[in-house]
């Protein structure tokens, strides 16, 4: 692993643990064990470091979000692989809530990249949903995506107070009972 991706997983780990603001840059060179001059001369500022954070964890989360849809059964509509993806996410990378609404919060009063790349993530990962739901119900793809997205910022934020899985389990129940087509009894 080279040196600039060393301080770039330090950095990550620290903020989704401690906040932005709560982390200091000595305590990221400590950690990742490397001098000042090594961290600036890859990062400018600690901003953009955040920046490169944010940008870093934006491209693993949509490639295993790819992944789980090149991968899953043909039979398990695309919504719920996103789903079970979540699930896992929440297991191997954080349950502590979103990082970039996380940056968002920290660094609002400042108009910089940071909130710009919040802003578009959030923006894309509305798009990806709407790409989703567009193979098979184009007429409603931007509705059942905006819908989604309510549900997962929802159980992002939740899984810190209740855990990733059980705020998981309780957003694929809601949005299983919105998003499946209803039977009607008598038609049957």
């Amino acid at each position: 692993m080279s040196k600039a991706q060393d301080i770039l997983s330090t950095a990550e780990r620290l903020f989704d643990y401690q906040g932005f603001h709560a982390t200091g840059i000595d305590q990221i060179v400590r950690e990742a064990q490397v001098t000042p001059r090594t961290l600036y001369r890859h990062f400018h500022s600690k901003e953009h470091l955040i920046f490169q954070v944010l940008k870093e964890r934006e491209l693993r989360f949509f490639r295993k979000l790819q992944q789980c849809i090149e991968n899953k059964e043909n039979s398990i509509p695309n919504w719920v692989a996103v789903f079970n993806e979540l699930e896992n996410w929440f297991t191997e990378e954080s349950d502590r809530g979103c990082l970039f609404l996380r940056a968002l919060a920290e660094y609002r009063h400042k108009e910089t990249e940071i909130v710009q790349t919040v802003l578009t993530h959030k923006q894309r990962t509305l798009e990806f949903l709407m790409g989703q739901f567009a193979q098979t119900s184009p007429d409603h793809s931007k509705d059942k995506a905006e819908s989604l997205m309510l549900i997962i910022e929802g159980t992002v934020a939740l899984a810190p107070v209740i855990g990733g899985k059980a705020a998981i389990q309780r957003a694929s129940k809601l949005a299983q009972q919105l998003l499946q087509p209803i039977t009607h009894p008598l038609l049957h």
